[in-house]
């Protein structure tokens, strides 16, 4: 039996579904537990909610702070990633995220919603987070964001609490999926690849086999135009501005979710040749880019299969 439900969460659109021969009374406590992991993490760690651990961390910059397990965790991986990156992707982007104009939420109903604005703030070197036992740091005026890697982290943590009662799951969440298992027809899952050009259109699949995670990353959702300045969210670690990037949409599939997150990130801050080389140094199973100068200018290779591929 399939069963799916989806949730506002993260700022998006996310969706669960599993696959098991139970009742549905039997798989719903499976439901609750996935939504009630994935809300509390966003209360935890969202950057637009002042009360969050990850917003009153940020207020006590240059002070040592006593943190959750949780965030230790999460603290550790991010800046994990940033050195195996060498530091495009740095949490510390924040103050740059916020003057590009990305300060309020993009869901609809709770844009005008009271955030912490750290614009005037520094942007300082990942080796700057000092994290201790039960303790952690940042230089003071400085703040940091974890979404870069929070899905990823998140969904590494949920697919933990899947029982051997479901012989298949897919969690979305905002676009990065984790998965495991066959799907109802008890074959490898097969994941859309989204078109950069036109979302009621893919741009092509992926079969799964060997492959946790899918994540996509790129300049078509979180970007508006402040004045005359037209901005995105990913910053580039050089100029502290929006990348000026030929890239659309990167999608990274690999073993590990959250270094798929990460990863299809740095791609599009580099650009579409430089990002394939770095995406082939990082050892990743495949990944495919969208440039905007060609639109047929897709490219992929690692162990996933590409079976079916359309072009705008």
């Amino acid at each position: 039996m399939v069963y799916y439900q989806e949730n506002i969460a993260l700022g998006s659109l996310s969706k669960i579904v599993l696959i098991s021969d139970l009742a549905e009374e039997k798989v719903e406590p499976v439901f609750r537990l996935l939504w009630q992991k994935i809300f509390s993490f966003e209360k935890q760690f969202s950057r637009f909610l002042p009360g969050s651990e990850l917003s009153i961390f940020n207020r006590g910059s240059g002070i040592k702070q006593e943190i959750s397990p949780e965030f230790k965790d999460l603290l550790a991986a991010a800046k994990s990633l940033s050195k195996t990156t060498s530091g495009i992707y740095n949490p510390f982007m924040l103050p740059a995220v916020q003057s590009a104009g990305y300060v309020n939420s993009r869901v609809p109903g709770f844009e005008h919603d009271q955030v912490d604005n750290h614009s005037g703030r520094n942007v300082v070197s990942f080796e700057k987070l000092e994290i201790g036992d039960t303790w952690a740091q940042i230089p003071y005026g400085t703040a940091i964001d974890l979404g870069g890697c929070g899905k990823g982290y998140l969904n590494e943590q949920l697919r933990r609490d899947i029982p051997e009662s479901i012989s298949g799951y897919w969690i979305s969440l905002g676009g990065d999926v984790a998965l495991g298992g066959k799907n109802e027809n008890d074959k490898p899952w097969e994941v859309n690849i989204e078109n950069a050009w036109d979302k009621d259109k893919n741009t092509g699949k992926i079969i799964t086999q060997g492959i946790s995670g899918v994540a996509t990353s790129g300049v078509t959702v979180h970007r508006g135009k402040t004045g005359k300045q037209t901005w995105h969210h990913l910053i580039d670690p050089t100029t502290l501005k929006p990348a000026e990037t030929d890239v659309l949409l990167a999608t990274v599939y690999d073993k590990s979710i959250l270094r798929a997150d990460v990863l299809a990130s740095c791609a599009v801050i580099l650009g579409s040749q430089a990002g394939l080389k770095f995406l082939r140094k990082q050892g990743v199973r495949g990944a495919v880019i969208q440039s905007q100068n060609n639109k047929q200018s897709i490219s992929h290779f690692g162990n996933g299969i590409i079976i079916e591929t359309y072009y705008a």
